[in-house]
């Protein structure tokens, strides 16, 4: 058998022999090899040589797998480079698996040594890793760098044990319903915490917030890096850390009610108000179902809190507290607002108060000109949300039944609006927003019984050239962009002239003398958005009755044709989910230079344009099992 540790040998230095030479040589020495072997001595002797020429051969063998792989283009890559493509696959997103990314780690020894030598790597569980052996490996493997920790009640105490010696070393930390583990928080509470840059709590249910341990961990000076700050449970205000959060956010599941909160700490105006104040680094302010009642409460008029750096606001409550609190903030011109306000059922325009407001903010922001409004009217809960942006969104006809693409500057939300409250916040709404710029309009009303004077609401939006429409609530609006005949038009407006059978019997006063100012020519229906050049219609029946213009579809082709008829006509109409017949969809689409339709017909069924959609799935799976390397140190991970 040494032989056959020669043949091994000289199969990688010298001239590679061909495979039947090799069989052919390996044979002779397994006959020489029985042939010797007559004792049970000589036999065990025999084994153990063979067993340490398979260590030989299968050494030799990843010996050229490990030289293969050199060869590779990869391989040319510098450690540097390899170990920075394994964070973007790591950290791709932010709830990310270990099962899935840990797979580079088996590719190659070099892969795995350049993963292994990159402590950063492990740092992230927020996968909830159940399986305590592979926990303790990870902590291992990221030694001293700052470990990101999600940790929740779902785990047993001492898998949640293993992480509470790394609280000195972590830069994130997040804690979800522990109400169940006590101890695992007073564990937490009487660790430092001297790098923690963000915080978040969730569901702690009955954690005792009179801990003077947790209070002192969290909130009296011992995290002088803490910037992120989120809570879903009510901590007393005087609690929070002050002067350095760049975020904070608090989010109640339900509103604290001013009679159970009237005389607690939690409700407190004035410690609300100095977190705010000692606060002016914050980017990012989120507060809902938390703002106080400011009910009887004096110390606070007049009082403003400037915060010039922050980018976004949310306020979600009763219209009053929303209301209350935006009053007093001096934000940028360039601050997004996310405005949700409950109605507390009151009869007077009371209820909405952050319209007047809101109007006093944009006034002193002269340079926003919305470029972009969307409106959802939700008749099931009595909802009106607007949404408004400056900026114009990334398709000229978006692929959604939104517009907007980004974060919009405005985002307003009423809540338990009656139908009659919710036409009045609309039109003041309206009248407080500048619209004159305004270029995309998107609807969503799916209450046909509601009537609102569009033309009314929207006249000075002459600068319109996209609108899109979502439900049977918008067919006003469709009426609202119809140009009126020109043959009406010509009649109307010369006097003595008589339209015989129109103008609902004013025919006779329109016989009246050229001189009389009583008798003046009826007025003519001026069409909003006379630039419209985009239409988008959606979830709208073509045959529904429309009281005065037959069924929707002659609704929607006189539109078409007395835009055209009038010079203003329409480039582009795009159909989408909406019941209509090949036929009708034939008639526009000789109208219109640019007619999208997907094809449905919702309940009509036509032989004639059946079409069937045809959907094409490409996947490929890829199995690179060239050079798999594990070992039995990831415990854990299949």
């Amino acid at each position: 058998m040494p032989k056959l540790r020669k043949l091994l040998v000289s199969r990688n230095t010298q001239a590679s022999p061909t495979l039947s030479d090799v069989f052919s040589r390996l044979d002779c020495e397994l006959n020489e090899l029985q042939s010797a072997v007559q004792t049970p001595k000589a036999r065990a002797a025999a084994l153990a040589t063979v067993d340490q020429d398979i260590d030989a051969a299968k050494r030799l063998i990843l010996s050229v797998l490990t030289r293969r792989n050199t060869l590779a283009p990869i391989s040319i890559l510098p450690a540097e480079v390899l170990s920075r493509i394994f964070h973007f696959t790591a950290f791709s997103d932010r709830f990310y698996s270990t099962r899935c990314w840990v797979h580079v780690t088996h590719v190659c020894r070099r892969w795995r040594q350049i993963a292994l030598d990159d402590s950063t790597l492990w740092t992230q569980f927020t996968d909830s890793p159940r399986n305590k052996d592979w926990i303790s490996e990870r902590l291992a493997r990221s030694r001293n760098a700052p470990l990101v920790l999600s940790l929740d009640g779902w785990a047993v105490k001492d898998t949640l044990s293993l992480f509470t010696p790394h609280i000195s070393h972590t830069r994130e930390l997040m804690l979800f319903d522990l109400s169940c583990h006590p101890e695992i928080v007073q564990e937490i509470s009487i660790q430092k915490a001297p790098i923690l840059e963000y915080l978040k709590f969730r569901e702690l249910g009955s954690l005792p917030m009179d801990n003077e341990h947790i209070g002192h961990l969290f909130f009296k000076g011992t995290l002088p890096k803490l910037r992120i700050l989120e809570l879903s449970t009510v901590f007393p205000w005087s609690l929070f850390p002050c002067g350095q959060l760049t975020e904070l956010k608090v989010i109640l599941d339900e509103e604290v009610s001013a009679a159970t909160s009237k005389d607690s700490q939690h409700d407190d105006l004035n410690q609300l108000i100095g977190l705010l104040v000692a606060s002016p680094s914050l980017e990012d302010l989120t507060l809902q179902g938390c703002l106080p009642t400011m009910l009887g409460s004096k110390s606070s008029d007049g009082q403003t809190i400037h915060l010039p750096r922050l980018s976004q606001l949310c306020l979600g409550g009763s219209s009053s507290r929303v209301t209350n609190l935006f009053k007093m903030l001096r934000l940028s011109p360039s601050t997004r607002l996310r405005l949700y306000c409950m109605s507390e059922d009151s009869a007077t325009d009371n209820d909405y108060p952050i319209l007047p407001i809101l109007s006093e903010h944009f006034n002193d922001a002269t340079h926003v000109k919305f470029r972009t409004f969307e409106l959802d009217l939700h008749r099931l809960h009595g909802v009106i949300e607007i949404m408004a942006s400056t900026s114009l969104p990334m398709s000229p006809i978006p692929r959604s039944r939104h517009i907007l693409a980004g974060d919009p500057e405005l985002r307003l939300s009423f809540y338990r609006v009656s139908d009659f409250n919710r036409l009045d916040i609309l039109r003041r709404a309206c009248n407080v927003l500048f619209l004159s710029k305004l270029d995309f309009f998107s609807i969503s009303f799916h209450n046909p019984n509601q009537v609102i004077n569009w033309s009314e609401i929207f006249q000075h939006c002459t600068e319109v050239t996209t609108v899109q429409v979502d439900g049977c609530g918008t067919i006003g609006l469709l009426e609202a962009l119809t140009p009126p005949n020109l043959a009406d038009t010509a009649v109307r407006g010369k006097p003595g002239k008589s339209k015989r059978g129109g103008d609902n019997g004013r025919g006779a006063q329109a016989e009246a003398p050229d001189d009389s100012d009583s008798h003046a020519p009826a007025p003519v229906h001026v069409p909003i958005f006379p630039k419209l050049m985009t239409l988008r219609l959606n979830s709208l029946d073509f045959n529904d009755v429309v009281p005065g213009s037959g069924v929707l579809f002659d609704l929607v082709l006189n539109v078409v044709q007395r835009r055209k008829v009038n010079e203003t006509p329409l480039t582009t109409l795009r159909i989408e989910q909406c019941d209509i017949r090949v036929k009708q969809a034939d008639a526009l689409e000789k109208l219109v230079c640019d007619f999208q339709w997907d094809h449905h017909e919702g309940n009509h069924n036509d032989k004639s344009g059946n079409l069937e959609d045809h959907h094409s799935y490409y996947g490929s799976e890829f199995d690179d099992d060239g050079d798999d390397y594990s070992d039995s140190s990831d415990p854990g991970v299949w």
